[in-house]
């Protein structure tokens, strides 16, 4: 036994360690999970599937249906015992499973996305595309959960409660589905939530996978070999990278104070027919516009300002316009103007009257 694996024993004697028939048991249990085949995608488009519909209809239960059947953790956790054993081709086959499941789930997103053209942004969407530091930190503890959890079969139980807290999957289907209504500011956030989670689930899986005793192959003085150090190092620098961005994310969220939104966005089809709307005006602009609810038909709010008169029932043009684009029904518009559902307000930008 080296010097290196005396103190880390002394330091961390009260981590459980694996004999030899355990870690073969380990990494049995492991390669199943990381080899991907028909089964796992399967599992991957039914689970985009889910996903997508959870997010399109604001369901949080269905979300975290996705969430427990989406088989992405296997070949991440694989990834993380392949860095430590220094096994290139269970490396290789790890990542080459994920990369091929992610490129499933895209692509059943964006199906989703396109058959709901100019969808209304849910709050479950809106989430995705917040990520801040405690996300790494989240996904980092769950990599680390899920190689212990599968390191010690008695704690397997707890693998379900992990799918749910490293949530993978629905980012992923939040990418797809906000770049088809060209929401790239929700979809570049969620992309980097994504990457987020898969890199700090494999750091945190190689982690405990280390502490429980997983050792290179055939290496006596158990270091990793020089690839595997190099690829260790490189998604350390990647989630170096990424921190940056998230917390600047969370300074941003704190000094906001509310993450809930007062409003939320209407669809890309009613805000840019809004927009090219108030561009044909002289003396109209536009300052915000937005839902009071995420349920359907919630009542849409649109806040102008002039600086001076404006020709023609601009209200009356803009109310139609909006009902036409949400196809409501004739009963919803009124004909006395006074729309339940459509409400628009005007600031007339006063003069300022010097003092004396």
């Amino acid at each position: 036994m080296n010097e290196t694996t005396t103190g880390e024993r002394r330091l961390l004697g009260w981590f459980p360690t694996l004999d030899r028939d355990e870690r073969h048991e380990l990494y049995e249990r492991i390669r199943l999970g990381a080899v991907g085949g028909v089964d796992f995608y399967i599992m991957m488009f039914l689970a985009a599937t889910l996903a997508s519909l959870g997010l399109l209809q604001g369901s949080t239960a269905v979300v975290i249906g996705a969430m427990l059947v989406a088989p992405l953790m296997g070949p991440l956790v694989g990834a993380g015992l392949a860095l430590e054993q220094g096994n290139l081709p269970l490396l290789r086959r790890a990542f080459r499973v994920a990369l091929k499941g992610i490129l499933v789930g895209l692509a059943v997103s964006v199906l989703f996305g396109l058959a709901n053209h100019g969808y209304e942004p849910t709050m479950e969407i809106e989430a995705r595309g917040r990520p801040d530091l405690f996300d790494l930190f989240v996904a980092l503890a769950s990599g680390m959960v899920a190689a212990y959890a599968q390191g010690r079969p008695n704690v397997s139980g707890t693998l379900a409660g992990v799918a749910i807290a490293a949530a993978l999957l629905p980012p992923l289907a939040v990418v797809g589905i906000a770049l088809t209504a060209g929401h790239t500011d929700i979809a570049a956030n969620a992309s980097v939530l994504l990457i987020t989670n898969l890199v700090a689930v494999v750091i945190g899986a190689a982690l405990v996978f280390r502490l429980l005793g997983v050792r290179a192959r055939g290496n006596v003085d158990s270091a990793m070999p020089a690839w595997a150090r190099r690829t260790f190092a490189g998604l350390i620098l990647i989630a170096v990278i990424l921190a940056a961005p998230l917390l600047l994310k969370g300074m941003e969220k704190n000094r906001a104070g509310q993450v809930r939104p007062i409003s939320f966005p209407v669809s890309s089809d009613v805000r840019d027919a809004v927009k090219q709307y108030v561009a044909s005006k002289k003396n109209l602009r536009l300052l915000t516009m937005g839902r009071e609810g995420i349920e359907p038909g919630a009542k849409i709010i649109v806040l102008l300002t002039s600086p001076g008169p404006i020709v023609g029932d601009f209200r009356g043009e803009l109310r139609q316009l909006i009902h036409e684009i949400r196809n409501d029904s004739p009963l919803d518009i009124l004909e006395d103007g006074d729309d339940p559902w459509v409400r628009i307000f005007i600031l007339e930008e006063a003069p300022i009257l010097e003092a004396g």
